[in-house]
């Protein structure tokens, strides 16, 4: 960690207005007088140009950004007072969703983009960690697993990888300009970006891979993830300039899930939704679809207020993203959907033809049993099927919408030997949550779409085709990718800036995972042969 100084006063220069002094910045600033810091210049002294000339689509420009065969650096410059709020906000409520005042900065293949007074904050739920100085989060319920000794114990100068959102359009005003708004929206289709450490994952790959994997077998609504740098650079003194630079290592980038995200899928995917209108709903915390899921909706069903005030704060299982001035309706709609679901009979003569009728109006079952058959070769038993967890539902039915429901993937840092629970080798692909822990009728909507033999039939056709040795889950292709992308980050790892008291590596290690001999990815056994094996053993069964 190393500290420098600008060598012109900025006079009390608020971060707030870094935005209308950046000509004066490119002038004035100075790069660090370290020689081993020549890579970490000063956000702001390039001769290139900001924002480049925008690409030809949406998808255009979200491959690019999220292309991983080009290694990204994102660079976030905080003042110190800011910085501390963060860390106080965090102290009073470890979940508080309070953004504080930032500038991102992402350069990547030549083109770089700089989004000012962007909203930061700590993001992240029983991973969420402080990222400086002593964590004492777990008084508040936060559990992991972890060595909180070792975490109340640290300086308050020491840091560590902790996961961040930032939101580019968090302090417009309400009124702002047709430009305002396009200035605060990344090469035209993003609003944000999520920020995420690599925990419990020695192997640098997990959640990369999965989506990587999700979107090569079609499950379009896999968000994009990609690899970066990341640095902080923190202003200590707004007066004469001085500076901080912490380099914390390599984090995941991956795509949020919003408007911005719906517009995109609608333009790029011929079956896609036809509409970006309709309600985007944040499943979490046994969002099962059963009728108890629902049974207390002032409880169940609502809008997530996460304050710095824990007896203010409200967190749902089923949490609105879109359309919040007309929650009332989308709370009626998404309850009306589960309530019908509840009252299907696959079992009662003639249920099954009913049944196959209301899926195949009301969602796209293909894309929804690719979502299932990648979750189960994934070892993903934190998702619908298995922990009622990690997914968004999007209701296509504004006036032009298809009328149909959709299942967006999330959070898939429960895979490749890191279950909820049990070994995930094992688990019965044919029964995944009842593996996994649920009881009969816990999972509603998976249970009765397999019950149709046509659904069933499908499933399992596009387990052993994704299990296919010859497939991108096959062992050849699968350490082809996985080698490329270790060998692309492994240099830029381990920081000299940070501490590694928790869940993160300063190293790639191919350990297993929880599972142990059960998951490794690039020595035998693998998890390539062990799940091919497990699928195969259970549909001769």
């Amino acid at each position: 960690m190393k500290k420098y100084k600008m060598t012109a006063s900025w006079g009390g220069l608020s971060l707030l207005l870094l935005a209308g002094v950046l000509s004066l910045l490119i002038s004035c600033a100075s790069k660090p007088k370290d020689p081993n810091a020549k890579e970490i210049l000063f956000p702001y002294e390039y001769d290139s140009p900001s924002n480049p000339t925008p690409f030809a689509s949406d998808t255009e420009a979200l491959d690019y950004i999220f292309d991983n065969k080009v290694l990204g650096k994102t660079t976030i410059t905080i003042p110190r007072s800011e910085w501390d709020t963060m860390l106080e906000n965090f102290d009073a409520y470890y979940r508080n969703e309070v953004p504080v005042h930032a500038d991102y900065m992402f350069e990547k293949g030549g083109k770089r983009w700089i989004m000012s007074d962007t909203g930061f904050r700590l993001r992240g739920n029983t991973t969420r960690v402080r990222p400086q100085g002593p964590d004492y989060s777990h008084s508040q319920g936060n559990h992991k697993w972890s060595n909180w000794q070792g975490l109340q114990g640290a300086g308050k100068d020491k840091y560590r990888q902790s996961s961040f959102k930032v939101s580019f359009d968090k302090f417009l005003p309400d009124d702002a300009t047709d430009e305002q708004k396009a200035a605060v929206n990344m090469a035209g289709c993003m609003k944000g970006v999520n920020l995420k450490r690599f925990q419990g994952d020695s192997a640098y790959i997990r959640e990369i891979y999965s989506f990587d994997l999700m979107r090569g077998y079609g499950v379009w609504t896999a968000p994009r993830a990609a690899y970066t740098r990341l640095f902080v650079q923190i202003y200590e003194d707004m007066t004469d300039g001085s500076y901080t630079i912490l380099n914390y290592g390599i984090y995941e980038m991956f795509e949020e899930i919003g408007k911005e995200m719906l517009d995109e899928r609608s333009k790029a995917t011929d079956d896609a939704w036809t509409s970006t209108k309709g309600n985007l709903w944040k499943c979490q915390e046994k969002s099962d679809f059963t009728l108890y899921s629902i049974a207390k909706p002032e409880l169940d069903i609502g809008i997530d207020v996460l304050t710095t005030v824990p007896e203010e704060s409200k967190s749902y299982r089923y949490c609105l993203k879109t359309n919040k001035k007309d929650f009332d309706s989308a709370a009626a709609e998404l309850a009306a959907w589960i309530e019908e679901l509840a009252v299907i009979d696959v079992y009662k003569e003639g249920g099954k033809e009913k049944a196959k009728e209301w899926f195949d109006s009301h969602m796209e079952v293909d894309l929804f049993l690719r979502t299932m058959a990648c979750n189960v070769i994934l070892g993903m038993d934190d998702d619908y099927w298995g922990n009622g967890n990690n997914f968004y539902l999007y209701f296509d039915t504004s006036a032009k919408g298809s009328g149909k429901l959709y299942m967006i993937p999330f959070d898939y840092d429960h895979t490749f030997g890191n279950p909820v629970g049990g070994d995930p080798t094992n688990k019965n692909p044919l029964n995944w949550g009842k593996a996994s822990g649920a009881r009969p009728g816990d999972r509603p909507l998976m249970e009765k779409l397999i019950a149709i033999p046509e659904y069933m039939e499908l499933y399992k056709k596009y387990l052993l085709e994704f299990t296919d040795p010859a497939s991108r889950f096959g062992k050849e292709q699968s350490q082809e990718r996985i080698r490329a992308w270790q060998a692309m980050v492994e240099p830029f790892i381990k920081s000299p800036n940070l501490i590694y008291d928790h869940d993160t590596t300063n190293r790639i290690l191919d350990n297993g995972g929880y599972t142990m001999n059960k998951y490794f990815l690039l020595q035998g056994p693998t998890v390539w042969e062990g799940k091919r094996k497990a699928v195969e053993k259970a549909i001769n069964k």
